[in-house]
């Protein structure tokens, strides 16, 4: 495809996806609303917080390589953020999180027990949207997604400050934690617009790369920047017990000096250390051919401006400095 094509794809795309990306927000707010006044005091927190809305952004996509009504695939894109939403709420209660993007968390403002309720009521409002817009089928995919993303947090739970802990089991808890629902959000929109199905298992494919690079990406820039740049404690993964690639690299390598301060506590010096290791480089090598598999499989996609602006957000995602 030509570049000035290309470019003339990415606005169409862009133009389209901006006013459908409105919508999903304006869907989001009214699952949010309650009329029973202590939820709504808690939902009214959410709704505060925009959100980059990737994975809404993924099902628009995915959905456009199919045929399917608009209204359907912006409320399927809408239960994706409720999804993704619920599972933030619950994963600041178990990080202990008091801060979201500079917002406190509903936890440390009303307590855990009404956290635990949010999550539970932001996966059954997304629930009730699926259920009215997608087959049965995929609701087993949501269903399966969810017990993987769920699964990811139970290993996680169990490996905390293990140095057991291995290179296999942490990929395989990125894909629940990160990739599985990157994968559903691109796969899904594409599946119930009746997409080829060639085109659905590369759009599976292309999102499951894209979230475990991402989710390495993440992992790295926890040791690699600042606290500012983060919006958190940098090195907080490895603080709480959280052992990520770029250290598992290590400790396979008997790094004998940073396994010695992990048993005495010394954090800020495993984190001096993993600045400048062979762990850190290895971990970015990592990253860099997830995104290559997720790059590669998109240019393999039908030229339109779906696959101009799918390459676009990916590599605005993932093709930077980490």
């Amino acid at each position: 495809m030509k570049r000035g094509q290309a470019m003339k794809n990415e606005n169409i795309a862009k133009n389209k996806f901006d006013e459908d990306l409105l919508e999903i927000r304006k869907t989001i707010l009214n699952n949010l609303k309650s009329t029973e006044k202590n939820s709504a005091k808690l939902m009214d927190n959410l709704a505060a917080d925009k959100g980059k809305m990737l994975r809404a952004l993924f099902v628009l996509i995915g959905g456009s390589f199919g045929n399917i009504d608009r209204k359907k695939l912006i409320e399927m894109a809408s239960a994706i953020e409720l999804l993704h939403l619920a599972t933030l709420v619950h994963d600041d209660i178990i990080d202990e999180a008091n801060y979201r993007r500079g917002k406190s968390t509903i936890h440390s403002s009303y307590g855990v027990k009404a956290g635990i309720f949010t999550g539970d009521y932001l996966f059954a409002q997304s629930y009730v949207l699926f259920s009215k817009n997608v087959s049965p089928k995929s609701i087993i995919e949501v269903s399966n997604t969810i017990k993987t993303i769920c699964v990811g947090e139970i290993n996680q739970f169990f490996s905390v400050f293990s140095l057991e802990s291995d290179i296999k089991s942490y990929l395989k808890r990125i894909n629940g934690k990160c990739a599985s629902l990157f994968s559903l959000s691109l796969a899904i929109g594409a599946y119930e617009g009746n997409a080829d199905k060639a085109i659905i298992k590369k759009l599976k494919s292309i999102g499951y790369y894209t979230g475990m690079a991402f989710q390495l990406i993440d992992d790295i820039l926890d040791i690699t920047s600042e606290t500012n740049f983060l919006g958190k404690p940098s090195g907080n993964d490895i603080k709480e017990g959280i052992y990520t690639l770029p250290l598992l690299y290590e400790i396979k390598n008997s790094n004998n000096l940073i396994i010695e301060n992990l048993r005495n506590g010394s954090t800020e010096k495993v984190i001096e250390i993993l600045r400048t290791s062979e762990g850190l480089t290895k971990a970015k090598e990592t990253a860099k051919k997830y995104t290559f598999k997720s790059l590669k499989l998109i240019e393999s996609l039908p030229d339109g401006f779906e696959k101009s602006y799918l390459n676009q957000i990916v590599e605005k995602m993932l093709v930077r400095e980490y």
